[in-house]
């Protein structure tokens, strides 16, 4: 089978990722190594085509939806390459990046590893780890995404409260540039200096680029990562393959928690809600004993949702049922390493919850994994949902894809974004709900289009509070990465001074300009 094929009918479903974002390419191609990648960017850039590179296609900004040329799917490099432990005693997993989250998952818990190819110090290295020892934090929602799309996208998830967003997680990387050439980077050792970026490359060569001349907001950011002697290892996260194709990932992974449990409190107004998270953020009152792994929130219209599916969905009819008298729920996760700290930091959440007009008595508590489970199923229940109704309305208009904000502010700020969804959204007939990492400051509105206009509508209002969000200091892209769908508020953000520098400086990575086409950019001259 040819490395480079023609886009055929066969080869439909790669045209679309999980935003519904429609696309179209004149080729395809499934690398199963590095030497793969480097053969198709030559060919690419021999006879000026571009080039889109495709994980799990699971991203929800249309990153992955090729705009014309070569979609370039990198779901056969899914081998688990090895494993070491550092000088500090970290362990560090080496992947291809077509390797998906649940598959490491599962290797770490149960220690299951395909070793035929492994070198023999991974191999002396595996006999000293403990099934579950250690995992991979970073956490979206959907575990069929590949690692190296989360780590294109910095995809994070609600656990990246405690932990962090899969860019604090790459510990190393290798990257095929545009020309074929291949930079190996490893985070401490390969550093800016000032604006300069000396990339290292493999055949003993160096590239040469100035960074642009500003830096990305110092917050949960899914977007670019730039910084004055910045490391170099962040450079590719969030660029969703602008300026080189991800082919390995060293990740570093956490030690695994002695103890997972949850909360889900049911609140009796949105008010009420918000002084709950700072409790949990240890913003009001006395700090909690242990701090949360993650707290998510759900308004009324989403939980509406969920008991509305449950009676069309049998997978659904498992989740518990909803108090009566509810207006919305904030979810807490702890992964305390100490199990002691669990009753009082329990009674402490009960104590915050009489005062604020909860009720301790209806609240779900998980006390261990398998209860925890519920819980998560609970909360993973309701992007489904929507994904459903998206799903659904797309088959009357084919336009619609989701309509879902992940901005994100600092903790000044979030307050009053929150009041600006709820009074925009409430001014109109939309159907919509509002759910999310109320812990990052940042929840997601989502906005479910029935036809073209209300799309329209609903694009419109998300340029409005990408105007909002840039006079906050935020970002237009809390998780999920700008891709396609985003475009134009990333163009709002940055405003046409830092456009025009960010596209200078796509330009001197890649000069012929094939790589992630219609990601991120809008071209502005310097």
């Amino acid at each position: 089978m040819p490395l480079i094929e023609p886009m055929t009918p066969a080869f439909a479903s790669y045209l679309s990722d999980e935003s519904r974002t429609q696309g179209q390419a004149e080729y395809i191609a499934f690398p199963r190594s590095e030497e793969e990648i480097a053969l198709v960017l030559r060919w690419c850039a021999q006879h000026g085509v571009p080039v889109t590179a495709q994980g799990g296609m699971t991203g929800l900004a249309g990153g992955a939806s090729p705009q014309g040329g070569l979609a370039l799917n990198l779901s056969r490099m899914d081998r688990i390459l090895g494993l070491r432990r550092d000088s500090a005693g970290t362990w560090l997993l080496r992947v291809q990046p077509g390797v998906r989250l649940l598959q490491v998952r599962k290797a770490l818990k149960e220690k299951s590893f395909q070793i035929s190819q492994w070198d023999e110090a991974s191999v002396a290295a595996l006999r000293d780890f403990r099934p579950g020892e250690a995992f991979f934090s970073p956490d979206p929602t959907e575990t069929t995404a590949s690692i190296g799309g989360m780590a294109a996208c910095n995809a994070s998830g609600a656990r990246s409260y405690l932990y962090g967003a899969t860019r604090t997680k790459i510990h190393a990387l290798r990257v095929v540039l545009t020309d074929g050439s291949v930079t190996a980077l490893e985070r401490g050792v390969h550093r800016a200096r000032g604006r300069e970026a000396l990339l290292p490359l493999t055949d003993g060569g160096t590239r040469r680029v100035l960074l642009p001349e500003f830096e990305t907001p110092p917050i949960k950011d899914a977007g670019f990562y730039l910084r004055r002697d910045m490391d170099l290892v962040d450079l590719f996260m969030g660029s969703q393959g602008l300026f080189g194709i991800i082919s390995e990932l060293e990740l570093e992974l956490t030690p695994s928690p002695a103890l997972l449990w949850g909360v889900t409190a049911f609140l009796p107004d949105h008010a009420a809600a918000l002084r709950y998270v700072r409790a949990l953020k240890g913003q009001e009152g006395d700090p909690l004993p242990d701090r949360p792994a993650a707290i998510e929130f759900f308004d009324r219209r989403a939980l509406r949702l969920v008991e509305e599916q449950k009676a069309e969905t049998p997978a659904f009819r498992q989740l518990q049922e909803l108090p009566e008298d509810y207006n919305c729920a904030v979810y807490a996760e702890f992964n305390p390493r100490d199990p002691a700290l669990f009753l009082p930091t329990l009674s402490a959440l009960s104590d915050t919850l009489r005062r604020l007009g909860g009720d301790p008595e209806r609240t779900w508590v998980a006390r261990d994994g398998r209860e925890l489970e519920k819980l998560l199923f609970f909360r993973h229940t309701v992007p489904e949902v929507t994904d459903i109704i998206v799903e659904r309305n797309k088959k009357n208009e084919p336009c619609i894809t989701i309509l879902s904000t992940d901005m994100a502010v600092d903790d000044v700020h979030f307050d009053e974004l929150f009041h600006i969804y709820k009074h925009d959204l409430s001014q109109t007939d939309l159907d919509w709900v509002i759910f999310g990492h109320i812990g990052e400051n940042h929840v997601h509105p989502n906005i479910f289009a029935r036809d073209r206009a209300e799309y329209e509508f609903g694009l419109r209002l998300f340029e409005k509070w990408a105007a909002d969000v840039h006079r906050m200091d935020g970002t237009i892209t809390g998780e999920h990465g700008t891709g396609k769908l985003k475009k134009k508020l990333a163009y709002i953000m940055y405003g046409p001074e830092k456009m025009a520098k960010l596209c200078q400086f796509k330009r001197a990575m890649d000069p012929k300009g094939l790589l992630g086409p219609g990601n991120i950019l809008t071209e502005v001259e310097a």
